[in-house]
């Protein structure tokens, strides 16, 4: 009886839903994509005295570190490259040569002869563009050979150092792993393939012999060759499904060496028979004689270590985190990729680890790990300009929240005060920002008002009103244990865009665009919202300036095109005629890749032109989106990668715009975009791409452009002939992984507190100890009256007692402070004592956050 009533309720439920998804359609939600994941890393082979290595991040770029990893540089000159970078080979030599390459799927392969500062393409001779692996000679300083995998499964070689490449190897076999020997048999190269096969070649490419044959192992995902291979004849051979294999005989013959190695479950549920040992990246000790080390890195786990060459493995991972999000539908991606150790392991007992939840290095052999930062907190996300004469300067960060400049005084303030969240997306300023100080901040789901100019708060979250059809029929699948489709699921909101009316002193009214779930629209000055444009992926968004009669908006969707509107959201239509190659073309590239930004001009009643750029090109439209034109920037083949693009407030009579073109620099026109001119030289230079660009007010008569890196906040005085960095702190919370605590911290959240919380303790002894890179550093704390006395010590060395107590309770004051240190890696180490002004009620200390001053 109860088994017949279950199933008539969940047919029921079915036809309900049925009924649901033809009214409703299917949609999807993603999740953020990380900053951090790393997917190519490669060391010095000097890096015992240079501390150089090199990461490729999807949405950061190719950066490079000259002090071990403590920080960053990202490289832009001449990586023009529209697809991400799969490879990354270092000179043998490099310590005299100075040279690396890489390789970007669609773009080939690019050269760099000064250790990174600038790259050209070298492609000559190579019939497929779509390069996945580099392998280069352990002799390249006299042969200057490379071996270049393609997608085909092609192989290239080039014996020029990449200034001619021709193939020694046909498609039809899919490269996966290639090695070359680093002993007496330099021109020996092992590779595998997608089946599991070895093949041999001993005159540097030119001839190949199949050696072995894996079964049912699936790919050859890593090879890693003993330093003295011609006389141990030891390799190891990592797999997609079996672990790891071994010789020593050279490759005659292999066995697997296992035992201790693991994997964390697939996520698949159809998975039968033992469960496979994927392996992403072994690396072998170049003391391999004397150690007999091998390290080794699964698809979910990571690191494992043999003391024995392979007989036996143990997990060491103290340290090493993992993100949920790899396993999710949408990214499916291994947690752990490369493994690389020092070439003076044996001294410096140095390894790093690269993989989706980030970079990872251990100075201890393995044993212990601690994350790097490639994405510092003040990585900049948005850039914004007040509509009065002082020009403030208003910058948003991927994790150090606001910072703001007037420049009249040229000093940052970094004020978080009823923040929620430090991961911010977008800011803009109210256009009638001189009467009413109101600014506008975006953090993924939440939004942010303030009326004060930016010295503080209020939150909340952008919510839409669904049908109660929806939350009816989720509830019962909810009930009945049934999982929910995503066409019933509550949207996940995240914002990036803001578009602000320019009457919003009367219509108050304003536009968000979100990652996912299009447009979102307020009409009571972010009281109430309603969703006007569902379902789109926005990259983009504009309003006209004469939207108080015009309605207009254009808005980006993904992979779809440019639609608009004249009726203030409540219809849009696609307007992409002369733009229909290029949304077909970039959703081959990654979404990071792929986007597109608009720039409106200002004269938009009469001209009717908007300007977009995109990995394809400068396009320009004179019929407000009727019909688009191809622009040409700087590329006299193929294509202008725009990075980002501004119109000048004084368009209708200097027809200026400023376009930043990936790899290339800063670019001006002063007729429309019919011819260009470079400018900024040195920013490009210097490896700064400026990914924002926002003309003052006032430039008509001040001709100041601000413009931002992903780094650094740069003014230009010139109309961006000449660029000054504008330097500022950057700001890590009480909260984030890098400040460590020792000892009984607690944690107290309240709207007055940057980021809205503090850490505090009064256990004497406690610790707060902070790692950070640069020439000082302030502790941002609180006083009240229950507060106490604190050490506080510098690279370990005592430097001073804080008295937080005071009769008047602050928020956000400066504890202690230090400048004028050497650039480089330092430690503050706060202890808490039993020691307190006589007049405190108690011992408390308090930390709300760290400024590092670069």
């Amino acid at each position: 009886m109860h088994k017949s009533s279950g199933r008539y309720k969940k047919l029921l439920v079915l036809s309900l839903l049925i009924m649901v998804f033809s009214l409703l359609g299917t949609r999807v939600t993603f999740a953020h994509n990380p900053h951090d994941i790393i997917d190519a890393l490669e060391l010095s082979p000097s890096y015992d005295q240079d501390k150089t290595l090199f990461i490729f991040c999807p949405v950061e770029g190719l950066q490079k570190s000259v002090d071990g990893g403590l920080s960053w540089k990202l490289l832009a000159k001449g990586l023009d490259n529209r697809g991400p970078i799969s490879s990354i080979a270092i000179s043998p030599s490099f310590q005299f040569d100075q040279t690396l390459f890489v390789s970007a799927e669609g773009d080939g392969i690019y050269r760099s002869q000064d250790g990174g500062a600038s790259w050209v393409k070298v492609n000559n001779g190579l019939d497929n563009l779509n390069i996945t692996l580099l392998s280069i000679s352990a002799d390249y300083g006299s042969d200057k050979t490379l071996l270049a995998a393609d997608t085909q499964g092609g192989l290239h070689k080039t014996k020029s150092g990449g200034d001619s490449w021709y193939r020694i190897l046909d498609s039809g076999t899919q490269i996966t792993a290639m090695a070359f020997f680093a002993d007496q048999q330099k021109n020996t190269v092992l590779i595998g393939d997608r089946n599991g096969a070895l093949y041999l070649s001993t005159d540097g490419g030119e001839l190949w012999q199949q050696r072995f044959r894996i079964s049912n192992a699936g790919a050859i995902t890593s090879i890693t060759v003993s330093p003295n291979v011609s006389t141990d004849g030891t390799l190891f051979v990592g797999t997609e499904k079996s672990g790891v294999f071994k010789t020593v005989d050279g490759g005659i013959s292999f066995v697997a060496v296992n035992n201790g190695l693991s994997n964390c479950p697939p996520t698949t549920t159809d998975q039968s028979g033992p469960e496979p040992i994927f392996i992403r990246s072994l690396a072998i000790s170049p003391d391999y004689e004397t150690d007999a080390t091998v390290f080794a890195s699964t698809w979910y786990q990571a690191v494992f270590q043999s003391n024995d060459g392979g007989s036996s493995w143990q997990l060491y991972n103290q340290g090493v985190t993992t993100h949920s999000q790899a396993d999710t539908p949408q990214y499916r991606l291994p947690h752990f990729n490369d493994l690389r150790i020092s070439k003076t392991f044996s001294r410096d007992r140095t390894i790093f680890l690269g993989g989706f939840a980030g970079l990872f290095k251990s100075t201890d052999g393995g044993y212990t790990w601690r994350e790097l930062e490639p994405s510092p907190p003040g990585t900049t996300t948005g850039l914004g300009v007040s509509p009065t004469d002082d020009s403030m300067i208003a910058v948003t960060t991927s994790g150090g929240g606001l910072y703001i400049t007037n420049e009249q005084w040229r000093t940052w303030t970094i004020n978080n005060k009823g923040l929620n969240r430090i991961e911010l997306m977008d800011v803009a300023f109210s256009p009638n920002y001189h009467s009413d100080n109101t600014i506008f901040l975006v953090s993924e789901q939440d939004f942010a008002i303030s009326t004060d100019g930016g010295n503080s708060w209020n939150t909340a979250k952008v919510k839409y009103k669904e049908s109660w059809i929806k939350r009816v029929i989720r509830f019962i699948l909810y009930k009945l244990g049934l999982p929910i489709p995503n066409a019933l699921k509550k949207p996940r909101i995240i914002l990036d865009w803001i578009a602000i009316s320019p009457n919003f002193a009367s219509d108050n009214t304003i536009y968000f665009g979100t990652r996912y779930d299009g447009v979102y629209r307020s009409v009571d000055g972010a009281q109430s919202w309603s969703a006007v444009w569902r379902g789109h992926q926005t990259t983009s968004l504009v309003i006209s300036p004469d939207f108080a009669s015009d309605r207009t908006l254009f808005a980006v969707s993904r992979h779809k095109g440019v639609y608009k509107t004249v009726n203030g959201g409540d219809t849009w239509q696609p307007v992409n005629n002369g733009l229909t190659a290029l949304f077909a073309s970039t959703q081959r590239y990654p979404a990071e890749r792929g986007d597109i930004e608009l720039a409106i001009s200002p004269n938009y009643k009469t001209d009717q032109t908007v300007f977009l750029g995109s990995a394809e090109g400068l396009f320009k439209t004179t019929d407000g989106g009727e019909s688009w034109q191809k622009l040409e920037v700087w590329a006299t083949e193929g294509h202008d990668f725009i990075m980002g693009l501004a119109i000048s407030p004084d368009y209708k009579n200097d027809k200026t715009i400023i376009v930043s073109v990936k790899g290339r620099g800063l670019f001006k026109s002063d007729d429309g975009g019919l011819t260009f001119s470079e400018i900024g030289i040195d920013l490009i230079n210097n490896n700064y791409s400026l990914a924002m660009i926002e003309f003052s007010p006032s430039y008509v008569t001040d001709h100041t452009i601000y413009g931002a890196s992903r780094e650094e906040v740069f003014q230009s005085t010139d109309g961006g002939h000449s660029w000054k960095m504008l330097p500022r702190p950057t700001r890590y919370e009480d909260k984030r992984e890098m400040v460590h605590y020792e000892g009984q911290w607690q944690r107290l959240e309240n709207s007055d507190f940057s980021t809205s919380s503090i850490t505090y303790s009064n256990v004497a002894h406690d610790k707060a100890v902070f790692n950070f890179v640069g020439t000082g550093v302030a502790w941002i704390g609180t006083q009240s009256n229950d507060q106490g006395i604190a050490r506080v010590y510098i690279d370990g060395d005592y430097k001073a007692e804080v008295d937080q107590f005071s009769d008047i309770s602050r928020s956000m004051v400066t504890s202690y402070s230090i400048t004028d240190l050497d650039y480089g890696l330092h430690t503050i180490t706060i202890e808490v004592t039993n020691t307190k002004n006589p007049a405190s009620t108690g011992h408390r200390i308090a930390i709300d956050a760290f400024d590092v001053a670069p």
